[in-house]
Order: structure tokens, then sequence, then C-alpha cells
């Protein structure tokens, strides 16, 4: 074979340069009609995106600023209102550093209102004040009762530093300011400690109407219900318990207690309900769980009475309001699982009409606790802290549109009719109480 046949051809590709026509139609091309609309839709892109990510322009460094987690209202002396502010010491919960000294720092002012207050808050403070992790806000009975509350309750809503999940306290015997500065040997933050034990007791026994900014506001305006609001007073001495080394002492020289239900007539504070009261107007809300003492015997040993306690552990409550002629009923309804705690009653829980008999026991010991806290404010405060017009309005529409406008006086002499039904699920571990296998004359001994 010749060289000519073996020899190999090398071909060359060389593109061809678009011409203008070409480079025209082309989708990216920016004298294109589709490369001019991919160009403003990028530009678009990129304009909004300016606008989304502007990065940390109003950001704080947090050593500029102090978290507030406690607000009290007293009367002024020369103006209208006395705030007092404790926020949290930062130097106190440095792992590296921790000084030696309160771990809440308190500031008071004196205004007319609390945004002018606030805003005045520098004078003394050398950081910016955060009032978004507020927990307790203190209110002395004083204010409530002469001035109302809606005058810095509609600040507090319109502001958008401040939560929905602080508690509205009214203070006892003691100025609000005290409840801010009293120290806990556990709880380092008193507005803190307040928060936890308000929690606790209602998962435990039920002192807390959980009662938040907006449902306070919502049922001073409303038709059909009125206000209320947890109350605390201060157990020991509150100049004591301000001393940051009361924490050493074995008992504390002053604690912040729960003390009830402070009730309001529109923005007003009228009366108070003690803790058990409270606990039986629970019943007729949100109940989650209590515990309650009942005697074995109606016509037991008054001198040494035997009791049996229960559980709650699920409650349901059914409201219902309607007019018999021209007399208003008020009727509830409330069904109850329980579980036994403790049994002093010499019976045998393996029996069903042992069960039978504690729980009849139970639906009239809750029957005529609820219905005497419930004519009690029928005939103390003159006002529907339950809500039973807000249930007329839901069921009776056209009636509650007559009445609602003097719901108040309806409310104050309507009938009342309390239905309970506890239904007993467990005895714990025992059935028969090992009381019961004592010798009589030990027990008696």
């Amino acid at each position: 074979m010749s060289d000519l046949g073996e020899s190999k051809a090398t071909i060359l590709f060389i593109p061809r340069i678009p011409n203008e026509k070409e480079r025209e139609k082309h989708p990216f091309s920016t004298t294109s009609k589709g490369g001019r609309q991919v160009k403003k839709r990028l530009l678009f892109l990129l304009c909004a995106a300016s606008v989304i990510l502007t990065g940390c322009w109003d950001s704080i460094e947090l050593n500029d600023i102090a978290i507030v987690t406690g607000m009290a209202i007293d009367p002024g002396k020369e103006k209208k209102y006395r705030l007092t502010v404790g926020y949290v010491n930062p130097a106190q919960y440095s792992k590296q550093n921790p000084a030696h000294g309160a771990p809440v720092s308190i500031m008071t002012l004196e205004g007319n209102s609390l945004p002018e207050i606030s805003a005045k808050m520098n004078v003394g403070v050398s950081r910016r004040l955060i009032f978004s992790h507020t927990r307790a806000l203190y209110i002395n009975e004083k204010v409530a009762k002469e001035d109302g509350v809606s005058h810095f309750l509609d600040s507090l809503e319109r502001s958008p530093q401040f939560r929905n999940d602080f508690n509205i306290l009214i203070t006892k015997n003691n100025s609000a300011s005290d409840f801010a500065m009293i120290n806990d040997p556990v709880e380092r933050v008193p507005s803190l400690k307040v928060q936890k034990s308000i929690k606790s007791l209602l998962k435990s026994w039920g002192g807390d109407p959980r009662v938040r900014l907006t449902d306070f506001i919502d049922a001073i305006i409303a038709e059909g219900r009125s206000p209320v609001a947890s109350t605390v007073v201060i157990d020991g001495d509150p100049e004591k318990g301000q001393n940051a080394e009361s924490n050493m002492e074995v008992k504390a020289p002053a604690r912040i207690m729960l003390d009830g239900l402070a009730v309001f007539k529109k923005d007003k504070l009228i009366g108070y309900l003690s803790l058990d009261d409270t606990r039986n107007y629970l019943w007729t809300q949100k109940l989650e769980s209590t515990m309650i003492s009942i005697p074995c015997e109606e016509d037991g040993d008054k001198n040494n009475p035997l009791y049996f306690d229960i559980v709650i552990t699920n409650n349901k409550s059914e409201m219902k309001t309607y007019y018999k002629g021209n007399q208003p009923q008020l009727e509830l309804n409330i069904f109850s699982e329980a579980s036994i705690n403790s049994m002093q009653c010499q019976k045998d829980l393996s029996s069903k009409e042992i069960y039978t008999e504690l729980e009849k026991r139970s639906d009239k010991q809750i029957k005529n606790m609820i219905t005497e806290t419930i004519k009690k404010v029928q005939n103390d405060f003159g006002v529907d802290i339950f809500g039973f017009g807000e249930a007329l309005n839901r069921q009776h529409y056209k009636k509650a549109k007559k009445v609602l406008g003097h719901w108040n006086e309806e409310f104050s002499r309507a009938d009342v009719d309390v239905n309970v039904k506890i239904a007993l699920r467990r005895s714990g571990t025992r059935n028969k109480s090992f009381i019961s296998e004592l010798p009589k004359k030990d027990v008696e001994d």
C-alpha cells in the first residue's frame, strides 16, 4: 500500500461567529426582547434581596441592654404613678468572674404614664431596658381600687416590647415595689420565682386563673364577664427580705405568697376571694388538677374526723344560662376523673359499692363548695366573673341582647344549679388501708 493511502487526514472545526441578527435572537441577549425581560427580573430580585437581607441594622449588643423581669406600679407622691423595675444584674451570672451582690438591680421613678417613666429610666440606668422578658406586673391595690388599671394596661398592650405571657398580680398590705425586691434562696430573680410558684400551684392544686394581658382587657370590655387577677402577699419582714445575705439563712425572713383572687368591676378592684374560693372558681374554668379532702362520714366524730383524699386528673365543665319566665337560671355541669390518694376511712376498696359511696360523697362535697363560692360572688360583689353572661350570649342570642346591658344585676338574682359527677378510677397499690388492720386500742392511743 502506498504512503498516500496510509496517511490520516486532520480536520479542523472553526466556530462560526454569529451575525447581528442571530445574536438578537439569543434568549440572554441584552438587545433581544427576551434578554431585556431576564435582565429586568434579575434586577428586581436584587432589589428585593436588598430589602429583605438588610442585616442587623437594629442590633443591640448584650453589653448595652438590661433585661427587665418585673415591674411594680404604686401611687406616686408627686406624680400619678411610681414605677419600679427590676432588671437582671449580668455580673451575677458570669461563670468566669461572678460578682458578689444582688442578682437583680432596682430603679424607681415617678411620672404620669408608664411610657413616660419607661423612657426616662436611663437617667439612672446606663443600659437600654428590654421589657420583652417581663414575668410579673405588680399593681398596688390602692391604684387598682381608686384609679383603675385601664390607663397603663392600654400602653402595655400597644407596646411591641411586651409579650402576652406575664402575670398580672395585685399586691396586698405592702407597696408593689416591695414585691419586686424580695430575695428568694432558691430562685435568684424574684419575678421568676413568682412565675414558677404560680405554674406549680396551677398544676398541683389549681390556685391561679391564668389571666394574661389580653384576657384581662377582653374581660374589661366584654358584656357577660368581669375580670379577675391573682393576689400576692408578703409573709415576713419585707425589709429583711430585700437583703441578699438573707439567702444564707435556713428560713427566709420574707416570702412572696399567692393569696387568692382579686375581683374587678370593669377596671377597678372591688374585693378579694380566698385561695379556696379561687380553686372553686377554677372548677368553672379550666382546672388542670387538684386534691380534695372529703370527710368519711357526714355525722362522724367532730373531734377527730377522718378523711379520704382524691386527686382530680381530668376535668370538664359545661355552663348553661337560660330563663324560666323572668328568672335567670345558672346551670353548671362538671365531669371529672379522679384517683384515691389517701384513705383514713376503714373501707375496703375492693367493693364496687364502696366506690359508689365515695363517689357520691365527693359529688356532694364539691357541689357544695362551688355553689357556696358562686353565691358569695353574687351577694358580695354582684359581678359575673365566671362567664355565665357569655354562655347566654352563645346559647340564647336574642335574649342576651336584651339583658347583657345590665347583666350583673341579672346575675346577682339568678338561681344556681351545680351538678357534679366524679368517677373514681384508681385506688393506688392497696385496696384496704393498713390503718384498719391496726389494733383498735393502738389506733385510739
